[in-house]
């Protein structure tokens, strides 16, 4: 299957995605900390530049890790600068994703997913979601948000109900700024 780019986020946009301004509406430690720890294995599904991905590694320290999987190699090089100067370089693993977005060397590895606005920009949704449950450990966790401005919420509910179709249960709908979100569990 190839990736439709009419549906992917030009690499020039991911320097807005940058914005410190941006932490206003998604402050990443706010989002992420009642969830990730110290030592865990944490992937960052679709992490562009990195906005999440630098403060994803300084929460997991230098006992965890973070995998960064985009599908523009440029936004993982940009991804790397930034977290040479953030000096987090050891704990991210940038991860070009293939057309089946599989990572079979992250069987059962993971500690927690972040899908952040991401979602909707993938084909095959089904793919995505039965492949996330491959790499998840146990009882692992996935904050799942999707864009009000581009997602419609029976769209977001779609979405869903194709995760808990997948091996997923929704734990709880979320509170983040501009976005529909929930918490999944894999089962």
């Amino acid at each position: 299957m190839k990736h439709d780019s009419k549906c992917i986020c030009p690499y020039w946009v991911g320097y807005f995605l940058l914005n410190p301004f941006r932490r206003y509406a998604h402050n990443p430690e706010k989002i992420l900390s009642p969830y990730v720890k110290p030592g865990m294995h944490v992937l960052d599904y679709g992490c562009a530049m990195g906005f999440f991905s630098l403060p994803l590694a300084k929460m997991t320290g230098d006992t965890g890790r973070v995998y960064c999987a985009d599908i523009q190699e440029k936004m993982l090089v940009k991804l790397m600068k930034r977290a040479v100067k953030a000096n987090v370089e050891h704990i991210i693993e940038p991860l070009l994703i293939d057309e089946n977005y599989k990572f079979e060397n992250l069987k059962n590895k993971i500690d927690f997913a972040l899908l952040f606005f991401v979602v909707h920009e993938v084909p095959d949704k089904n793919a995505l979601f039965m492949n996330l449950n491959h790499i998840l450990k146990p009882n692992a966790l996935v904050v799942f948000a999707e864009p009000i401005m581009h997602v419609k919420i029976h769209e977001f509910k779609q979405s869903l109900l194709l995760a808990q179709e997948t091996g997923f249960e929704i734990v709880d709908l979320i509170e983040v700024n501009k976005a529909h979100a929930a918490l999944l569990r894999k089962n």
